[in-house]
């Protein structure tokens, strides 16, 4: 059998960034990159977005406690876990936390941490932070945002893997947050 050479793959050179739009929670940029391995260069949008957590949520009987909202983007109504944006200058845990409170009413003394994933790296800056919530109370009543509207919905680990299985819950994230609690629960 030949050996094969393989191109080791660096980093691409920023030539320009200019700052496009800011939105409530994005900034958009166009930059010019180019690579080092061969000089070619080209045009790329790039979204900078506030950093995300996602929580699973358990609740004393062991069920999942999962959100149901509207999305603008897909323009439809979405099953999920809570979560949202990280406050500028906030601790991830304490995101995650405050983020159950808000969506739910529940709350939780006993968090693990899972593991972090890219949002979308073809595109965007920011990292999803997953947390475990296990033996989650009902401490309070929601303190949704303005513009949310949330039903809570109580799921057995069986029944969510069933909605998944099904495309009955299709976020990306919620799915690799389900897969990085497989890989804490079964090492």
């Amino acid at each position: 059998m030949k050996k094969r050479d393989f191109k080791l793959i660096k980093k691409w050179i920023e030539k320009e960034s200019q700052h496009v739009l800011n939105g409530r929670i994005f900034r958009y940029h166009k930059k010019r990159r180019t690579s080092p391995q061969d000089d070619k260069e080209g045009n790329f949008d790039v979204i900078e977005c506030f950093p995300w957590v996602n929580v699973l949520a358990f609740d004393e009987a062991g069920k999942l406690i999962l959100v149901e909202q509207y999305r603008h983007g897909v323009d439809d109504l979405t099953l999920e876990i809570p979560g949202g944006a990280v406050n500028h200058g906030e601790d991830v845990k304490l995101s995650a936390q405050r983020e159950l409170l808000e969506e739910t009413g529940y709350s939780s003394d006993e968090w693990h941490f899972l593991g972090n994933v890219q949002a979308n790296p073809a595109f965007m800056t920011n990292d999803c932070s997953t947390f475990l919530a296990m033996n989650c109370k009902k401490t309070s009543d929601q303190k949704l945002d303005p513009m949310e509207e949330i039903d809570i919905h109580l799921v057995t680990l069986d029944s969510f893997k069933d909605k998944i299985k099904r495309g009955e819950i299709k976020h990306s994230l919620v799915i690799a947050a389900y897969a990085l609690y497989s890989f804490w629960k079964n090492p």
